[in-house]
This record gives C-alpha cells, structure tokens and sequence, in this order.
C-alpha cells in the first residue's frame, strides 16, 4: 500500500501506514507513505509542496509502484496537485488506485480507480480542513486497512494476534491476547510465548494443539497463517 497526500491528509497516510507495523506485523516495505514537501513535512508545514505536481509523480515513481500495489491518494479539497501527480504515476504503473476527498466532483475522485467521497460538509472553522475533513479521513484509512488485515488473517475474533510485542506494554498485552484466544493462565501463555519469540498466533496453537513452537508454524503455514482454519486441521 502506497499513500499519497499534502498536509493534514498526507501525515494520516504516514500514520496509518506506520502503525500497520507493529499492530499487525505488516512489513515496513509493504506500507509506504510519500508527503508533499518530504519527510520534514511531518513536523514543519512546507507551504506549497502540495501545489507541485511533477514532484508528486516522481516520489512516487521512485517507489516503484507495480499492479500488485494498490496507490491511495488523500486529499480534503480534491484537488491537490501532489496528490493527482502520485495518483497518475500509479496508474501508469498499473496500480490499482484508490481516492478519498471530502468535496464532490473532486479531480482526484476522477482520476482513480475506486472514488471514496467523505462529505463532511463546511468546516465548523472555515477554511481547516484538519477539522471535520481530517477525522473523517482518519476513520475512513483505520476503516481500509484495519478490514484488509482482518481479511488477510491477522486478526482472530476481535483479537489482534500478529502484533509484535516490542515493549514492556505491548509484551503484557501479547500474555492477555494469548490467554484470551486460549484460555490458558499467565503463566502457561508466558512459557509459551517465550518458546516462539512471543508471537500470539503460534502460542494459541501451540497451546491449544499441544504443539511446540515449530509444529505450530508448520500448522499456521499450511494454512496461509490463517489461525481460525489452522485450529480446525483435524
């Protein structure tokens, strides 16, 4: 997933693909965003980055889209240059593109494949668009890619179970998750956490299968890591 955007719209697209990796596993290479003005944007607004359009195409270009990307353009007026210069270089690239502005009849609903239109309608304070048009932005990318990583199995349940455990909050969290899908105690989820480098999906299986570590993946992978089908395997 390929994001594009200026802005308020550009830094949600950073958001949403930065915190794909260590919610779901998702890899860092697979979840890329581009902002109009380059990564300093992400702290210090580049006025007028966002009107330049050639440069939206080339920071794209320079990812190296293929048809088995899918580019998403944000945009709150619909109209932002960067945003229709990074859409047009991944259609070119054969990308499946997707869009989302907040106004009808936008240029950059136009010019992809799959046109979202969030109408949120006048801002309360007119003219910042960081109001309604940003939260409802934000809505619609947690909505996008939180079902694709449900559909792609990385969810069981309500259950987030291909997170990475990357500190002490998220290591308790992974013991709660393990014992959840399982129903073992703390501490037969700790033991078996421990004995597959704390992934939650190979510790339920491991303790619901009474497998180790190596078996469980084994079971996980015939079945596309999909753990709903793995525990089912009779």
């Amino acid at each position: 997933m390929l994001y594009a955007g200026a802005g308020t719209s550009g830094r949600l697209g950073v958001l949403d693909s930065v915190e794909l990796v260590p919610t779901f596993s998702w890899p860092r290479e697979r979840a890329v965003a581009v902002l109009a003005g380059g990564e300093g944007a992400m702290f210090v607004a580049v006025e007028g980055a966002e009107d330049d359009e050639p440069q939206g195409r080339r920071d794209l270009e320079a990812l190296a889209p293929t048809p088995d990307d899918v580019v998403i353009g944000i945009a709150a007026s619909g109209h932002t240059p960067y945003v229709l210069g990074a859409l047009a270089a991944g259609r070119a690239a054969g990308a499946l593109t997707v869009a989302l502005a907040n106004n009808p009849g936008a240029a950059v609903l136009a010019a992809s494949d799959h046109p979202i239109l969030l109408d949120t309608g006048a801002e309360v304070i007119s003219g910042s668009t960081r109001l309604k048009a940003g939260t409802a932005q934000k809505i619609a990318l947690n909505s996008f890619s939180s079902a694709l990583m449900v559909r792609l199995h990385k969810v069981y349940g309500n259950l987030m179970v291909d997170m990475k455990a990357t500190n002490a909050k998220l290591v308790r969290r992974a013991v709660a998750l393990t014992m959840r899908a399982s129903g073992a105690d703390e501490p037969a989820a700790r033991a078996a956490l421990d004995r597959c480098g704390f992934h939650v999906k190979t510790a339920v299986v491991m303790l619901l299968r009474a497998l180790e570590a190596e078996a469980a993946r084994a079971l996980l992978a015939r079945h596309a890591d999909d753990l709903r089908q793995a525990l089912a395997e009779r």
